[in-house]
């Protein structure tokens, strides 16, 4: 969408209702310039993805004050975003730019506020401008020097505070060109430094991080193959005969390739959805020299004639995740339209370029972009290729208890162990469906409930095949009014590792662990979700009881939730009998 579209869409938010949204979120906005439109902009991006945004901003030059001031309603009114972006226009005059004490100042308050108001700070490099009188010598500039030490000590402050994130602002710059970001009429008239485009790209970029902690992270890139992949059509052409190779227009689809495996080894996972014959393309994988993407690269190929709106839903339910998670690239219009029509909850850009553009329109897409990386992201591909391995030792085996068996699972038991934080609260803003609760928690957040004295345990899962990664879940809060009590707030599963009975095993040894320490009574619960259908049950088949009262009379509960209570005094003597004890626990 372009900057009026979103402005158009803000325009009705006065009308709306947080309720009719998936999703809402408290944000706050902090400036020093007049940033009305940036707001109205961020507010469009927000609707744009079905989040209802409750927008709280510092007074027009008023940021210092407010930053200082612990009764302002940017403490008061818990944000679970702030965002932060100051200007020192090599244009005009700014308190940043006559005083490095001033940033000081600031940058003490910003720590300060992050700890105090909570949630992710996301505080924007300044931009580094090449506009002066320095001109070629610009690095000479005292002004640009000043703004690179700046940057330098807002990326040490994001490394010191857990729930603070430096943004790069100067990517955007590097990537549109700087005399597309400053609005020099806008600067002097009205004091707004920047054009509608810019803020546009930086309220999309922005959102990465709302996207990320209301679980809207896209996961699975799901391509055609001809003219897309490479050019020209396999079935007429041939495996060696298509377009793809040191010469123009096939060394365009090689860069295309390249940039798809890029995104696959920071962890996005690649599948095929293609009209053509399989004998045709594995033909293709096998004999074409120039082929950057391998067979092994891809979760799964469906390369067949059926509808490619059937292919998609049957990619999804094997790969165990959401439509909505999923990026469809395709060159034929016709094709994209179908998608948006038979499958809206996919995901489906207007890829109309021509092959040269293909490497950099992928790039440019922010609803790929993700603010974190974890160890587990960059292994992803290759844990899914290990996975067809495991289906195929499924088809041999009769049942599945012989399967987890021939598997040899192992699982690894990290209590409380903060070097996990990153992955546990990435889990929480990812796992959608075998999730009890769907609680988003930042950084911050989990590292707050071990010291409040939660108990914050993760698997981390194994077998012959390879690593999983860190893939399950649990934190277990104490109820401090009723000694000998736990209530379990969340319970969360990855779905690579479901059919495995690994959450049996795990939730067993939660409960031996807690009835050791001299826990009576296990209190969980299961909020449904148009997702969590595969976690409705997980509580019952582990010998849960549907409480008859609530853990916590007069909370408030959510609407369909379902109680649960496991006592476990009875639980030690007659524990859940679909534990598998070949899965082996280590600690």
């Amino acid at each position: 969408m372009n900057p009026l579209d979103y402005l158009r869409s803000a325009a009705r938010f006065a009308d709306l209702e947080p309720a009719s949204f998936a999703r809402a979120v408290r944000v706050n906005l902090i400036t020093n310039f007049t940033d009305d439109i940036l707001k109205n902009i961020f507010v469009g991006v927000h609707l744009q993805h079905d989040v209802y945004p409750d927008i709280r901003r510092a007074p027009y030059k008023q940021y210092h004050l407010e930053l200082k001031n612990p009764a302002s309603a940017l403490y008061t009114d818990k944000p679970d975003f702030t965002f932060v972006l100051f200007d020192a226009n090599p244009f005009k005059e700014s308190a940043f730019g006559l005083s490095p004490e001033h940033f000081d100042d600031v940058l003490a308050d910003i720590e300060a506020y992050a700890a105090r108001a909570g949630g992710t700070v996301v505080v924007s490099h300044f931009i580094t401008s090449y506009q002066s009188s320095y001109q070629n010598l610009v690095r000479e500039n005292p002004l640009f020097a000043r703004i690179e030490g700046y940057n330098h000590a807002i990326d040490e402050l994001a490394a010191r505070v857990k729930n603070v994130k430096a943004f790069d602002t100067n990517r955007i710059v590097h990537v549109v060109g700087e005399r597309h970001v400053f609005d020099l009429r806008g600067l002097y008239a009205f004091d707004i430094p920047f054009t509608h485009e810019f803020m546009a790209i930086l309220a999309e970029e922005w959102f990465a991080y709302v996207r990320a902690a209301t679980g809207g992270l896209k996961k699975c890139i799901v391509l055609d193959l001809d003219n897309t992949l490479w050019g020209g059509v396999v079935g007429e052409l041939g495996a060696t005969g298509i377009a793809l190779g040191p010469d123009y227009p096939g060394n365009a689809f090689v860069g295309f390739q390249r940039a798809l495996l890029d995104f696959h080894n920071r962890g996005m996972i690649l599948a095929v959805n293609s009209k053509n014959n399989p004998e045709d393309v594995a033909e293709v994988f096998a004999k074409n020299p120039h082929m950057v993407l391998k067979e092994k690269h891809f979760a799964d190929i469906r390369t067949n004639w059926n509808e490619k709106a059937d292919n998609i839903r049957e990619i999804a339910n094997e790969l165990n995740i959401g439509l909505d998670s999923m990026v469809f690239i395709d060159d034929d219009p016709v094709q994209r339209e179908l998608m948006r029509l038979r499958v809206p909850e996919v995901t489906v850009p207007e890829f109309s370029v021509p092959p040269e553009d293909y490497a950099g329109f992928l790039y440019g897409l922010t609803i790929l972009h993700q603010p974190t990386l974890t160890a587990e992201d960059r292994e992803k591909g290759r844990m899914y290729a290990e996975e067809r391995q495991r289906k195929t030792v499924l088809a041999s085996t009769k049942d599945i208890a012989s399967y987890i068996a021939e598997l040899g699972i192992t699982m690894k038991i990290s209590p409380n162990d903060r070097a996990l934080i990153p992955r546990l609260a990435q889990l929480t803003q990812k796992t959608n469906q075998c999730n009890a609760t769907t609680r988003r928690y930042t950084e911050d957040d989990i590292a707050r409930f071990m010291d409040e004295g939660a108990t914050v345990v993760a698997g981390t899962v194994s077998d012959k095949f390879g690593d999983y990664g860190t893939v399950i879940l649990v934190i277990v809060r104490p109820d401090m009014p009723k000694k000998g009590e736990a209530t379990l707030d969340t319970f969360l599963m990855s779905c690579r590792v479901m059919g495995r009975g690994i959450e049996c095993r795990f939730l067993d040894h939660i409960a031996r662990k807690l009835a050791g320490s001299g826990v009576a009574k296990l209190h969980a619960s299961f909020v449904p979700t148009a997702k969590n259908k595969p976690a409705e049950t997980v509580f019952e088949d582990h010998g849960f009881a549907i409480a008859t009262a609530t853990a916590h009379p007069g909370a408030k509960v959510a609407a369909g939730e379902k109680q649960y209570v496991l006592d476990l005094a009875a639980y030690a003597k007659h524990p859940c009998p679909k534990v598998n004890e070949a899965i082996t626990i280590t600690k």
